[in-house]
């Protein structure tokens, strides 16, 4: 584990978990594009920039 925390592993399992079960796929199928389309979603629900009104 490359000398991190058990906190960092922890949030790190916690965030691939998140993006697997909303993208349905495994850890190892994972694309580039697939973050970065997960990512913009999250930055879009989440960032007043991106929230109607």
């Amino acid at each position: 584990m490359q000398g991190k925390r058990s906190a960092t592993i922890d949030a790190y399992s916690r965030v691939l978990r998140r993006i697997t079960h909303q993208l349905d796929k495994l850890p190892d199928t994972l694309t580039n594009d697939d973050l970065k389309r997960y990512f913009t979603e999250r930055i879009k629900r989440h960032s007043w920039k991106y929230r109607e009104n």
